[in-house]
């Protein structure tokens, strides 16, 4: 699993016009799996984006997680993170998980995140999403599974 982490003042998501989801203070997680990714492969990485420590203090320092700061969550699904453009000018998505297994591995993430006390609120699976973000920082993690 990759996931990049973008800490927002607030995030919609629509499909055809209509609000989906919206969040306040908190991340937008954008999330794409790959072809070997399994419901623990993920686990630790799921723990991290959960846990994340990116939000200010009272000192302005980054060092609260979204728990801390009762901060939400936009979880998002991403399958280009697994694009690949080492070779000419338009990405391979060979390493992307094909599109059922990736939509149960989604719903599992989005419902373990629930589990692990994130506030937590996702997009449509495969749509066409319109996503606005007002970026705070900007601060912008990336999170892979394959590395922790």
């Amino acid at each position: 699993m990759r996931a990049i982490c973008s800490v927002v003042k607030n995030a919609t998501l629509k499909v055809d016009g209509e609000l989906i989801s919206e969040i306040g203070r908190g991340m937008l997680v954008f999330c794409g799996f790959s072809a070997e990714d399994t419901p623990e492969s993920i686990e630790k990485a799921l723990k991290k984006v959960a846990g994340l420590r990116v939000m200010d203090d009272p000192d302005g320092k980054l060092n609260c997680s979204l728990a801390d700061v009762d901060g939400e969550m936009l979880f998002v699904s991403n399958f280009t993170l697994y694009g690949d453009a080492r070779k000419g000018f338009r990405p391979s998505f060979d390493k992307s998980m094909k599109f059922e297994p990736a939509q149960k591995l989604y719903n599992y993430a989005l419902n373990r995140l629930k589990e692990l006390g994130v506030r937590v609120q996702g997009g449509v699976f495969g749509g066409d999403m319109k996503i606005e973000a007002l970026h705070d920082g900007p601060i912008n993690i990336i999170i892979d599974s394959e590395v922790l």
